[in-house]
């Protein structure tokens, strides 16, 4: 199983210097990806700047978009955005794509909630055609820069929802799902839908099959995973701080160790930590606990 490792960029208080080294140091301690996220109503930086960063200073390391909130955007738009960064860092990026919770980053957009459902289908639907290198528009150029690999960069659909994760056959190569707590039991549930709607569409190979959970490694390990929480969370998950730091366990080594081994057990593909702290420190920990 691989490990990869979210990039500082959807945090308070991050910056450019954090962002460039965070990166390096990824790739120079072993980790297979960096994965950046996408939240308009919170500190942090845009998805394509931070990804692009990071492909500028990295050689080898994967890049893993974890994930956009598709119906927000025009899919033309995502389409020249994936097909450039996955240019610009010599075929290295992913893209990970769903409907995004906090629905307020609908609102703020502007794009409709209603209808959110229909359009993500029909986005991830059109991108597969965008990334062909074709038009699709009589007379009108094809979107661009040309694929660096047939059928353009790899597609998952990020999602928790076994409803959801039913349309990883149709539309996706596999899914990045999320676990509060590291469960591997809840993880397998979620491998499974996506596996059996892999079956139902008659595709040939596996789907990849990622999750990812917050992790703090950090010399204030606990008081630093409580902090971030109090400050993002009230927004997002009202009234469920609480529980959702009851749920999290990686804060210590031995934790740590424990979801690497059990995810590998159950035929994770990658397993993915997120931080919490803008801190080099919470890197160079984990790296020091998995590798």
């Amino acid at each position: 199983m691989e490990i990869g490792v979210g990039l500082p960029t959807n945090l308070r208080g991050t910056n450019k210097e954090l962002v460039v080294r965070w990166a390096q140091r990824a790739e120079e301690t072993g980790f297979s990806s960096l994965c950046m996220g996408e939240r308009l109503t919170y500190a942090g930086y845009d998805w394509v700047l931070s990804l692009t960063a990071a492909a500028a200073v990295t050689s080898r390391i994967r890049l893993l978009a974890n994930v956009i909130i598709l119906p927000i955007h025009p899919v033309g738009v995502v389409a020249k955005q994936s097909l450039s960064l996955d240019d610009f860092s010599g075929g290295r990026f992913s893209l990970g794509v769903g409907l995004g919770t906090p629905l307020d980053d609908y609102d703020v957009a502007p794009s409709p909630r209603e209808g959110r459902g229909a359009r993500f289908e029909d986005s991830m639907r059109r991108l597969r055609e965008l990334w062909k290198g074709e038009s699709l528009i009589e007379g009108v150029r094809a979107i661009g820069p040309p694929p660096v690999r047939p059928g353009g960069p790899e597609l998952l659909l990020g999602s928790n929802g076994l409803k959801a994760l039913r349309r990883a056959g149709e539309f996706a190569d596999g899914a990045v799902t999320w676990s509060f707590g590291a469960d591997p039991g809840e993880a397998r549930r979620m491998f499974d839908v996506v596996e059996s709607s892999w079956r139902d569409f008659d595709r040939q190979g596996s789907p990849r099959l990622i999750c990812g959970c917050y992790f703090s490694a950090g010399p204030k390990a606990a008081a630093d995973l409580e902090a971030y929480f109090r400050d993002y969370y009230p927004n997002v998950l009202p009234g469920q701080v609480e529980t959702l730091l009851k749920a999290v366990r990686t804060v210590t080594p031995n934790a740590i160790r424990e979801v690497v081994s059990q995810f590998e057990s159950i035929g994770c593909d990658e397993f993915i930590f997120v931080p919490v702290q803008p801190d080099l420190a919470h890197l160079e920990g984990l790296a020091e606990i998995v590798f």
